[in-house]
């Protein structure tokens, strides 16, 4: 015999401590949503400051839609049977999220990368975390006897909600993103969250919830199974700091990082075709008796490998040991010098060197990590140099106003630590995006092409021939960068916009798989 639903107040012992656990495990399941949606939408909108605006936006109008949508069905129906059924609604709505992804993510392509990275937010994370909303004011409901503590258990609902956040926020990003594919982690999430209905509607109606249990079980068993290979993709990695792929075409190998071109490899040669790699070795015949060199951002070790047959014996530094493996393992990189796994400005401030050459090539996806570009960086970095060493920098940046700000930023803020600073398109411009080179010195910089692969030196030559020299007015608008003012993600938000746009238009395939 079904029991009627339990009111405020008719609740037995255990009635509480059950609606706080699963407010705790809520809690938790918002924040692992919150930081899984940002690998989520990763493939096509990366890690820039629209992507993670997107997640925080939806995030905040998701859970305050919740909370005056509960508050409202907490005075209709004060049940525990309605919480049971909200939390099942929550975990249903997470376990449909890794089946949806794709044709979500295709269907918000039309959009643009800004309104295209919100509208896939709100669809993939929107509906769940409005339920995970709703439970807070519903369980203050069910658990205060009146107006003398209602302003405790308040504030004891959403301090257990919040614990639990803080908790789940500290298991994705130190344990379930670095060693769990994302469809598993959200699989997981919704078990726990189909678990917490069943053991609600069994405590409310005194009856086994078949349906709920059979959903329970095909989660499970969904999480046991081998993740299937991608169509595209050789291999895949989440790592603690973004999706790491490796895409092979005919005749390229592609390392992405959450959605962007990292590095491409020429498959029968092993060798980077790129314009602006080419344009790096220009260094070398700014110092010819250069021996030691330092590359910060190894990607997938091209760079180095160039370096290395011209003589030069390179250490590197990546962030990331997940690219640092795939170097090695996809990509033939054989390093005859240090590398080291860690951050390069934290690795500079203790003392290595010195280099004759250094070389700064560090993304995350298209943002440049702002700490490694200040006046302050850029000092340890010359202190890390031999006496007439040279810095050489990469940069993706528009050229074209009012865009054009972070090379130029970049060039004013060298110019404030380096007496000697040349700037220069290094790849054909693609909407007016392209490669700029920066070289800076404490010693002049002059040199012609070097007498090498002649691939490279008429890259050298075209790099040479389109130097960009900036007045001081020219520069005026753009920021010198340092620890205290480094807004490096916001002057690079048109570039970025732009980058994602041409890669939407010309690999959203290749992205998604």
């Amino acid at each position: 015999m079904i029991k009627p639903p339990l009111r405020p107040g008719q609740q037995p012992p255990f009635a509480t401590p059950y609606l706080l656990a699963s407010l705790f495990l809520s809690g938790a399941a918002c924040l692992v949503l919150e930081l899984a949606g940002a690998r989520l939408i990763a493939p096509l909108y990366g890690s820039s400051i629209y992507a993670w605006s997107s997640i925080i936006t939806v995030t905040l109008a998701a859970l305050a839609l919740g909370y005056a949508w509960g508050g409202r069905q907490a005075d209709r129906q004060p049940y525990l049977l309605l919480f049971a059924r909200l939390l099942t609604a929550a975990g249903l709505t997470v376990a449909a999220i890794p089946w949806l992804r794709a044709p979500v993510l295709r269907a918000c392509l039309p959009l643009g990368v800004q309104a295209g990275a919100l509208a896939s937010a709100a669809m993939l994370l929107g509906p769940t975390l409005m339920l995970l909303g709703a439970l807070g004011p519903i369980a203050v409901r069910l658990t205060a006897t009146g107006a003398s503590d209602s302003g405790r258990k308040s504030g004891d609902a959403w301090a257990v909600s919040s614990s639990g956040s803080v908790l789940g926020a500290m298991l994705t990003g130190f344990i379930l993103i670095p060693h769990l594919p994302i469809s598993r982690i959200l699989l997981g999430t919704a078990l726990l969250l189909l678990l917490l209905g069943v053991l609600g509607l069994w405590l409310s109606l005194r009856t086994i919830p078949l349906g709920q249990l059979t959903a329970c079980a095909a989660c499970l068993g969904l999480m046991l199974l081998p993740t299937p290979k991608p169509r595209l993709t050789m291999s895949s990695h989440e790592s603690a700091y973004g999706r790491i792929a490796v895409v092979d075409s005919p005749t390229r190998r592609y390392l992405i990082v959450n959605g962007i071109s990292q590095s491409v490899m020429e498959k029968p040669g092993g060798e980077s075709q790129s314009q602006y790699i080419h344009g790096f070795q220009w260094a070398i015949s700014l110092r010819p008796n250069a021996k030691h060199a330092l590359v910060i951002g190894l990607g997938a070790g091209l760079l180095p490998k160039a370096l290395e047959r011209r003589g030069l014996s390179v250490d590197a530094i990546e962030l990331d040991p997940a690219i640092e493996q795939a170097a090695r393992r996809d990509f033939g990189y054989e390093p005859r010098g240090r590398v080291v796994v860690g951050d390069g400005r934290t690795l500079l401030e203790s003392g290595l060197g010195p280099w004759d050459v250094v070389f700064l090539d560090a993304f995350a996806a298209e943002s440049p990590p702002s700490h490694l570009f200040t006046i302050e960086a850029f000092e340890r970095m010359r202190g890390a140099l031999s006496p007439d060493g040279v810095l050489a920098i990469n940069i993706v940046s528009a050229l074209t106003l009012p865009d054009d700000r972070p090379w130029k930023a970049l060039h004013r803020t060298l110019s404030a630590s380096f007496p000697h600073v040349r700037s220069f398109v290094a790849s054909d411009p693609n909407e007016s995006l392209a490669n700029v080179l920066l070289f800076a010195s404490a010693a002049p910089l002059e040199a012609g092409p070097p007498g090498t692969d002649p691939r490279v030196e008429k890259e050298i030559e075209l790099m040479l021939s389109r130097e960009l020299h900036p007045t001081a007015h020219d520069l005026e608008p753009a920021p010198v960068l340092t620890d205290d003012f480094a807004p490096l993600d916001a002057l690079m938000a048109g570039t970025a916009l732009r980058w994602r746009t041409l890669l939407h238009q010309t690999m959203s395939e290749v992205l998604l798989d």
